[in-house]
């Protein structure tokens, strides 16, 4: 597999207008919608390391120093905030905007006991359905490290941190229309990128710094999906068995590093009535059909398969794992007496990268770039300028390959 770092043979061939297009910026800025689980009627917000600048539908309303706190509220359809020294209404949009480039806010959620989270960039504060929206517009480097401490938790191998810095960064690039008709680009939780603000972890940061604007992108240079989970129980999956939609990077592949790792393996104890009653209700199961019985009674799977039993009437391994709750859907099925055990390897849906075994092969000296290779099949790390470069209809002959927005 190449590895791209920049495509410097053909901005050779192209000249000295290629290298203007080097000065391109990559500083985008993503808007993650946050607390967009809860109910949020009131909030309290500090500015942090400089003054913030209050606007109030699009109007200068003011100033909030560092040491004085704005409470944010809705009450008949308007918002109001209110500090030591403001009393402002707005009635579509409230905005507090740092006065320096790497300001930030904290915020606290009023009457939950959720701690206070600190956050870079720019608040928005706007109303959908009598509840208050919050959305941060935050510098993508600093969402990415923010992304990595939620996502990676600390003490982990500088190359583990590099290559979860790629993923979550072209994550989120390739997936920013994912709550955009709710306006804003990515949530803040499991159902996008789990994001809690600031990092406030070193390794974290230099990992960042180190892999600045570098992405993983299909050979068409479009950016993929790159999708993570905890544990693949030594098997990931492709796309398509989960999906129902091939990627040609998502490909299953063997992975004998995560197998002893804390989320490997798993149990859930079950009776035999409620194992055959669900499987007779949902699938129609045949209990008086011994061979049909023996099958989901007696499963032991030598890899990773689509259906239990590989029996007639067919049920959907993924399905299963949904409705009973199960961590993965790599898992064998066995009876003692009137009890049926479920043994099984993995935590999460299994495609794309592993994080638990990521882990290891960076502990084992493995550099990041390998282990984004083990676990996405045929991809190139690239420079967002490069990608910028060949996005440019004026130097694309046929207008590029679609940009970081593509799906």
């Amino acid at each position: 597999m190449v590895l791209l770092r920049t495509l410097l043979p053909l901005f050779l061939l192209l000249g000295s207008t290629v290298w203007a297009q080097q000065d391109i910026t990559v500083d985008r800025t993503m808007r993650i919608g946050l607390y967009r689980e809860r109910v949020v009627k009131q909030v309290v917000v500090m500015p942090v390391k400089s003054i913030c600048v209050l606007f109030a539908d699009g109007e200068r309303k003011g100033e909030v120093a560092t040491t004085d706190g704005l409470r944010i509220s809705v009450a008949g359809g308007a918002i109001t905030a209110r500090s030591l020294t403001l009393n402002v209404t707005a009635k579509r949009k409230i905005e507090l905007v740092p006065r320096v480039t790497d300001g930030g806010f904290r915020l606290r959620i009023s009457d939950t006991k959720l701690p206070e989270r600190t956050y870079p960039g720019k608040l928005a504060v706007t109303v959908t359905a009598g509840n208050l929206m919050l959305v941060n517009a935050v510098p993508l480097e600093a969402y990415t490290a923010g992304v990595v401490q939620a996502e990676a938790g600390k003490e982990h191998h500088q190359e583990y941190y590099k290559l979860q810095a790629v993923t979550c960064r072209t994550y989120a690039l390739t997936n920013q229309r994912k709550h955009q008709p709710e306006g804003f680009e990515l949530c803040d939780g499991v159902h996008c990128q789990v994001y809690h603000g600031r990092n406030r972890n070193d390794s974290i940061r230099m990992a960042v710094d180190a892999t600045h604007s570098l992405v993983l992108v299909d050979a068409d240079i479009k950016l993929i999906q790159a999708t993570f989970h905890s544990n693949c129980g030594g098997e990931t999956v492709n796309a398509e068995d989960l999906w129902g939609r091939s990627q040609t990077y998502l490909r299953a592949t063997v992975d004998t590093f995560c197998t002893a790792a804390p989320h490997a393996t798993w149990t859930k104890n079950m009776s035999r009535t409620e194992w055959l009653g669900y499987l007779q209700r949902k699938y129609s199961l045949r209990t008086g059909d011994s061979a049909q019985l023996y099958a989901v009674l007696n499963y032991e799977p030598q890899c990773r398969d689509l259906y239990l039993g590989n029996t007639w009437p067919l049920v959907p391994l993924k399905n299963v794992r949904e409705d009973l709750g199960l961590k993965s859907t790599f898992f064998s099925v066995r009876t003692e007496g009137e009890k049926v055990v479920l043994e099984g390897r993995g935590f999460g849906h299994g495609v794309g990268l592993c994080q638990e075994g990521a882990m290891k092969m960076a502990r084992a000296g493995k550099s990041y770039t390998d282990i984004l290779h083990h676990y996405y099949t045929s991809v190139h790390l690239v420079d967002l300028t490069t990608l910028d470069f060949f996005r440019d209809d004026s130097l694309a002959p046929n207008g590029g390959a679609g940009g970081p927005r593509s799906r």
